[in-house]
């Protein structure tokens, strides 16, 4: 069972690797330098959520609302979203995507629904459903590890 462990480790690995890599790599044909990938799924979490506030974006990337208000700071320099008041409290910011910004969020969700199709094109429905449950358990263990480590953050431990 060891022996599978350390695959399984290192596929996990190597594939979050490859993801990045491509994702980098990407956007550089397509943005030039010009924007991270901490950015790209900041406008993809903007378009599934427009128009929402920094508060909401924050609590839906599971960041503190400071960095995302730096993200979002980033972005508007960029020409890639933009900040409206809103009418009913002019207190509250909408956070919304410009052309270019909505433009670059179509081609990062293209390339991972091409990754999808790659992935499950070869599978049966009983195997998609299997590894959707591993992906799913995976994917509790990153927002645990991420809850943990931003509590541990805030409240560091006395010596």
């Amino acid at each position: 069972m060891e022996k599978h462990l350390e695959v399984l480790n290192h596929l996990l690995v190597e594939t979050f690797n490859e993801i990045l890599k491509i994702e980098e790599q990407s956007l550089r044909l397509v943005a030039g330098s010009e924007v991270t990938v901490n950015e790209v799924h900041t406008l993809d979490a903007i378009g599934k959520s427009e128009p929402c506030t920094v508060s909401e974006l924050a609590s839906a990337m599971m960041v503190t609302v400071s960095t995302m208000t730096i993200t979002i700071n980033r972005l508007e320099k960029k020409g890639l979203v933009k900040r409206e008041r809103s009418g009913d409290d002019r207190r509250v910011v909408r956070v919304y995507l410009t052309d270019k910004g909505r433009s670059l969020s179509y081609v990062h969700r293209r390339f991972h629904r091409r990754m999808v199709k790659a992935v499950s094109e070869q599978l049966t429905i009983d195997e998609i459903g299997v590894l959707s449950k591993a992906m799913e358990n995976l994917k509790d263990f990153f927002r645990q590890e991420n809850m943990r480590n931003t509590k541990n953050i805030a409240e560091p431990e006395e010596t």
